[in-house]
């Protein structure tokens, strides 16, 4: 049964995202490293060795408290690969309060990225448009920022990390024109979506500064015209090969220098702090920036960065859209959530009545309280995502 037993494995770590995988593998190669250090029987998960470890990590290596945490994961999983359960030593209180007292006297240090919002995205958009580079690559930079702002997207999302793979990352049938209004992208998968069920986000056609219903639309008969099949890649660089992450994080600094930005502030990952700090500006609630952005956990709280104006601003504009005058519009029962709102399923649209629900409730409820073009936009993305 040997060779069943190799294929189980190899299908176990099948399970694991490319990255996590890599993660674990580094951490068990630390792991083997300290054995070998302090010559001792590898692998030994003794409570003695697990703690030594972590305080090796720290004192020796110089890792923060959430990286360690991460060490750990990965020592986890191979022990549940070795002997089908966890390891008491790891969960076992004395680690976690070891673990405590070194957030305590080492607290992690803060995220230093900026957030591309969506002030900084439209002068980014205008360096763009007045011709940064080549046309191609302005056109497709062009695009890229714009679906990566409003898609709340992880770069793994629309750029390449490995070969690429026309089942796992974006292609051109991914980026259609539903209708006159509407533009979908298939996100194929994900962090939080391992089994690649997939998930759609929504480009509308509504007024803004930066035009993305109309530029993504240019982009999708721009790019139908170098390529004849519908799996090509979606972004491809002057070369014509696949975007990477290494060539979109090169010219978007560039392209953030030649904007007046400090560009070493910024990753691929700021559109995505951009996104959640912008909605958050604008006075959307958690719940519903922690489903837009696809987050499975409160972690999106740490991508808020707003400043104590900004929330004073966020709560007045609250606060206004909930006093309103009587006869001025039909603002939902403050009472009722957008879940219960929306009789629907989540997932993609499912019928035309369930949509007709939808399109009904978000033009009542944006037309008459969001004066600002994003608001509108995120609620309405927000219900077809529950529709």
């Amino acid at each position: 049964m040997h060779n069943l037993h190799q294929t189980s494995i190899s299908l176990i770590l099948q399970a694991l995202a490319p990255r996590t995988l890599q993660s674990y593998l580094t951490a068990w190669k630390t792991f083997k490293h300290f054995h070998s250090l302090y010559n001792t029987t590898f692998p030994n998960f003794s409570l003695l060795t697990i703690t030594s470890f972590i305080t090796y990590l720290h004192s020796n290596k110089h890792i923060q408290a959430n990286s360690i945490k991460s060490y750990l994961s990965g020592i986890q999983f191979f022990h549940k690969l070795m002997y089908g359960s966890i390891s008491d030593s790891i969960a076992n209180s004395q680690t976690s309060l070891l673990i405590k007292g070194i957030q305590k006297t080492h607290p992690p240090l803060p995220d230093t990225r900026l957030p591309i919002t969506h002030n900084i995205l439209s002068k980014c958009i205008s360096t763009l448009r007045k011709g940064y580079l080549s046309f191609h690559t302005d056109h497709t930079l062009d695009a890229m920022f714009i679906l990566a702002f409003f898609g709340f997207l992880r770069c793994s999302e629309f750029a390449v990390t490995s070969n690429f793979d026309p089942f796992i990352h974006p292609t051109i049938a991914d980026l259609t024109l539903i209708d006159e209004e509407t533009i979908s992208f298939l996100i194929k998968q994900s962090k939080t979506d391992q089994s690649r069920k997939g998930h759609c986000i929504y480009i509308f056609n509504i007024p803004s500064p930066t035009s993305p219903f109309q530029t993504l639309l240019a982009y999708i008969q721009y790019r139908k015209t170098l390529s004849l099949s519908p799996l090509a890649p979606l972004f491809i660089d002057d070369a014509h090969h696949p975007v990477t992450r290494f060539w979109f994080q090169k010219h978007l600094k560039a392209v953030l220098h030649h904007s007046g930005f400090p560009s070493g502030s910024y990753s691929s990952h700021s559109f995505r702090i951009g996104a959640a700090t912008t909605a958050a500006h604008k006075g959307l609630s958690q719940q519903h920036i922690q489903t837009l952005g696809r987050w499975s956990s409160d972690a999106f709280k740490s991508y808020i960065r707003l400043s104590h104006s900004h929330l004073k601003e966020a709560q007045r504009t609250l606060t206004s859209r909930h006093l309103k005058p009587s006869g001025q519009g039909h603002e939902p029962n403050p009472g009722i959530s957008l879940d219960t709102a929306i009789p629907a399923s989540r997932g993609r649209r499912s019928s035309s009545a369930t949509q007709g629900y939808c399109y009904t409730f978000c033009f009542n409820y944006c037309d008459n309280y969001c004066d600002n073009y994003f608001y509108y936009y995120y609620y309405y993305n927000y219900c077809l995502n529950y529709s």
